[in-house]
């Protein structure tokens, strides 16, 4: 057999130590001989190399994988044909970035079972989203117990393979009712009236509890609606419910569109182009186109009668009316919109990353045109640019005035631009509150809701202790009849007034649950002169096209420094901040780094570092063990407290009275939003002079986002930035550089850069960056 690592290290040198240990895992438990084990491991390193920026484009990474397995595939063929192959039965090897999507946690409790048994599921379950469907797959065969092949043990399907399953079938049964519902929309007319749910429940897919109780909602045609509450409510579940007509009496001839955070796509979407899976989204016109062929054949052997006839000029009518020859060139100006360059828009869905296939699905669901659109973080795989032209689609467009629109969304200001109502979760008082107005709106209602009720409280507890003070301020030992009964009576009072209060209590906590504890990171103060330096900088991938990503790069950041790096995805934003930290050298001119300085990573994966089998506080303990003494334990349990990270030993800012001891709480049992703290709290711990947040805030709830952008305010040391998240980029940046076109370019600020393009999105001239 070919040398496995050898021949890694020769087409992949200089690869993240953790990406390349789990390609060579990877490598080992391939059948060369299997050509859809090969294809899956080819797209699968492709998406590794290309998500870790080692290589410029997908394109340069699908080659150099490539030419890779046909080493090895060369290699392996010169094999002893009796060779046993490595045994599948170790632990995976972990990367960084390693998640299996949030589209199956409908399986979250059978997921949770199964990862007790196996360490490779649970690897999985804590990884990185970027990752294939497919590639899952392929990770959890490795999983077994085979010493010899990639067979499952006693032929049973993985718990990866049942949720993929799952996702299929319910991806046909809506693709199935959106046909049917064209059907009928043709046979019965569009419906106008309003969508009512009365009286739901929404069950928990993990068990327990419902999610939702007596819930209730109306939706009504050209309002948009934007689902709020916190990580792990409900939002994504009920979406998923809409999608599949479980809420609420759904017509049926009204077309409902779902497009989830995640996509899995099916043998026949993964040969086409993006345009082409956009165009299929018009399933009317896919329907008469087909009927059009059928039609024709039959004129052409003569077997056309009169009413045929009548129907295929009806068809013909139709598809004039529908501009169904203009179909192509409309699916690439919304592709372009979304960011698509030409060359992204020749390859298959295939050769796309995960981000790009979303946005393709994104792209589909808006030119189908649907009656109802359900968007599940729509923003999450797009640059600031298209985040801005979708916002301005949804708000504007005549079509969507027509429509309605549901989503969840955790950018404050697409929120504010698109939503005309909101629905909110409570996941403390299991119900649905509809209002009007957009989230800000809605914020502010519900501040002075927290405050009201407050003083109510605090009025009425003024009230019980005074009725109690008088009740028993002297007479027990005689008095007056009228006396003793005024005591009683204020007694009674007193009781009464209490159970108010109790009841009170409960609906003080609903309200307080979107209240989110102050974030910290602890900085390692403010450096004198340049902390980083570019002197005319370029760079760029071995052997990619463009030879350079980008050229004559030269700026300077200090401890002063708040900057936020602008372009479209792939331009090169991740590769300069990794040529920032160090991580890469520039293919031409200088970078000078301080000496002093300690930089600190924060990006959208940054929670899944966390083992889940620690509590935080022996997670910290575990990345800092110091002398192992009282003092040292005392300044870790500190720490943790500053970054929110609750002991449960006293009051928080809220004033609500119980406190989790989330400190010695297993990581597995934390919030999403609990094992970010968690995780800041760890690279805040160090004292970094650099903060540098990439996309930081893609799986945080909308508070958690202002959590986030207040502390990184405070932080006494250098910021830079990528986010498409508008909102955090004008709360933390003061600098705004543009990386486009092989140029890294400084304009005069965020402000001013989005008002530019906004003017471009007005004039109806924007195409993508």
């Amino acid at each position: 057999m070919a040398d496995i690592k050898g021949v890694c290290s020769e087409f992949l040198p200089d690869l993240d130590e953790d990406i390349f240990d789990y390609i060579v895992g990877i490598l080992e438990d391939v059948d060369f001989g299997a050509s859809e084990d090969t294809e899956e491991t080819a797209e699968m390193i492709a998406g590794l190399l290309s998500s870790a920026d080692y290589c410029a484009t997908e394109e340069d990474a699908s080659e150099l994988t490539k030419k890779l397995l046909v080493r090895l595939s060369n290699g392996n063929s010169m094999d002893d044909g009796g060779a046993q192959r490595p045994s599948s039965d170790v632990p995976l090897k972990t990367i960084k970035a390693l998640k299996i999507q949030d589209t199956i946690n409908i399986l979250d409790d059978p997921l949770e079972e199964q990862s007790k048994k196996s360490s490779a599921i649970k690897v999985l379950k804590e990884g990185d989203e970027a990752i294939s469907k497919k590639a899952q797959r392929l990770a959890s065969r490795r999983g077994g117990n085979s010493a010899t092949t990639v067979k499952k043990k006693n032929n049973k399907p993985t718990v990866l393979e049942l949720a993929e399953k799952e996702i299929a079938e319910v991806e046909q049964e809506l693709q199935d009712a959106r046909v049917a519902a064209v059907k009928e929309r043709t046979r019965l007319g569009a419906y106008r009236g309003s969508l009512d749910a009365t009286m739901f429940t929404l069950p928990n897919p993990g068990g327990g509890m419902p999610l939702l109780e007596d819930a209730a909602c109306r939706f009504e045609w050209g309002k948009r609606y934007g689902l709020i509450g916190r990580n792990g409510v409900g939002k994504s579940t009920l979406l998923r419910a809409m999608a599949a007509r479980r809420v609420g009496d759904v017509p049926s001839n009204v077309i409902v569109h779902y497009v989830s955070q995640e996509v899995l796509l099916t043998p026949a979407q993964r040969q086409k182009t993006p345009g082409e899976c956009v165009v299929d989204a018009d399933i009317e016109r896919s329907l008469l186109m087909e009927e059009k062929v059928i039609l024709e054949q039959l004129a052409s052997v003569g077997e056309l009668d009169a009413d045929g006839s009548k129907r295929h000029g009806d068809v013909l009518a139709r598809l004039e009316e529908i501009g169904a020859d203009a179909a192509p060139r409309r699916a690439k100006e919304l592709l372009d919109n979304l960011g698509f360059s030409a060359e992204l828009q020749a390859r298959s869905l295939s050769q796309l990353s995960g981000g790009w296939r979303v946005r393709t699905m994104l792209a589909a669901a808006i030119f189908a045109k649907p009656d109802l659109l359900l968007l599940d973080e729509p923003t999450n795989h797009l640059s600031i640019l298209a985040v801005m032209w979708l916002a301005r689609e949804l708000a504007t467009s005549e079509t969507w005035k027509r429509r309605i629109v549901v989503l969840v969304s955790h950018d404050r200001h697409f929120m504010d631009e698109v939503c005309t109502d909101c629905l909110h979760v409570s996941g403390a008082a299991r119900k649905l509150t509809q209002s009007r107005g957009n989230y800000s709106l809605w914020a502010r209602r519900r501040k002075d809701e927290q405050i009201l009720f407050q003083k109510e409280q605090a009025k009425r507890q003024e009230e019980i202790d005074r009725l109690r003070e008088y009740a028993g301020h002297g007479f027990k030992y005689g008095g007056s009849s009228s006396q003793i009964n005024k005591m009683s009576m204020k007694t009674k009072q007193a009781d009464k007034l209490e159970l108010i209060q109790n009841e009170h209590a409960k609906e003080l906590a609903a309200l307080q649950e979107d209240i989110e504890l102050p974030l910290k990171i602890s900085s390692g103060g403010e450096i004198d002169g340049f902390v980083v330096q570019l002197k005319d900088v370029g760079f760029g991938y071995p052997g990619a096209t463009p030879a350079r990503l980008f050229r004559h790069c030269e700026f300077g950041i200090t401890s002063k420094s708040r900057i936020v790096l602008l372009g479209e995805n792939g331009n090169g934003k991740t590769t300069l901040v990794k040529l920032m930290t160090g991580q890469l050298e520039p293919s031409e001119g200088q970078i000078v780094l301080d000496s002093h300085a300690r930089f600190a990573l924060v990006n959208q994966h940054h929670a899944d570092q966390i083992d889940l089998t620690m509590t935080p506080l022996q997670f910290l303990r575990s990345k800092f063990p110091g002398d192992g003494g009282y003092e040292h334990m005392q300044t870790l349990r500190g720490h943790l407290s500053s970054c929110g990270v609750t002991s449960g030993s006293s009051n928080n800012a809220t004033g609500v009275s119980k406190v989790f001891d989330l400190q010695n709480t297993p990581a597995s049992a934390l919030s999403g939003g609990q094992r970010s703290r968690v995780a800041l709290a760890a690279v805040s711990f160090a004292r970094p002079h650099v903060l540098v947040l990439d996309e930081p805030t893609n799986n945080l709830d909308l508070e958690s986002v202002a959590a986030l952008a207040e502390c990184v305010q405070k932080f006494e040391g250098a910021v830079v930035c990528v986010s498409h998240d508008q909102f955090f980029v004008q709360s933390v940046a003061n600098e705004a550089w543009v990386v486009s076109g092989g140029a890294v370019t400084q304009v005069e600020s965020f402000d001013s850069y989005r008002a530019a393009q906004l003017k471009i999105l007005i004039k109806g001239k924007y195409k993508g960056m």
